[in-house]
């Protein structure tokens, strides 16, 4: 669904495109496979994330989640974060708001668990953390890029806003890619 949202015409040329499926164990799993198979230097992971209600961000909004962490496994500390790199390109004018993310097994459903996830991040992925991590392991230049889609509170999927988030996600990175 993101990547053909995102790239509705097909993958720009020269580039490379690993849908890795929703969660931490699919990306880690098939990007540690394609790193293994050919050497990269850089990597974007895009699609959509949710944003806690406290990170005044809006529906729409495209990010760069700069940092993310695993807030469901413990023992966690609050400043143990996967970090990022840079993106590969300045070609768009636009600059991002950066984030720290909170990469989730389920996304958020109820306003306690809102709440204390959003006291360390200001979204909510599902598969932020292994990317970077992976990123990391194979020494890849990893950046993240989201597009607010939903508030992550109660899970009402009927309320996303995905075909208008992954349309400005497009508008960002179409003119980056070339």
């Amino acid at each position: 669904m993101e990547k053909d949202g995102v790239f509705p015409h097909g993958i720009p040329e020269n580039y490379a495109c690993l849908v890795t499926g929703v969660g931490i164990l699919p990306t880690a799993l098939s990007l540690s496979k394609a790193f293994q198979k050919r050497s990269y230097e850089n990597a974007i992971q895009m699609g959509i994330a949710g944003a806690y209600v406290s990170s005044g961000l809006s529906l729409g909004d495209i990010v760069e989640v700069k940092s993310d962490c695993l807030v469901e496994f413990l023992p966690w500390e609050p400043n143990t974060f996967f970090a990022s790199g840079a993106l590969p390109s300045q070609k768009n004018s636009k600059t991002l708001k950066t984030v720290k993310g909170a990469t989730v097994l389920n996304c958020s459903s109820t306003e306690e668990i809102e709440g204390a996830r959003g006291d360390v991040a200001q979204v909510e992925t599902m598969e932020g953390a292994a990317f970077f991590a992976v990123c990391k392991e194979y020494n890849v230049k990893g950046v993240q890029i989201r597009a607010i889609s939903n508030f992550a509170t109660k899970y009402e999927k009927k309320e996303w806003k995905t075909e208008d988030a992954l349309a400005k996600l497009r508008e960002f990175i179409l003119p980056i890619l070339g």
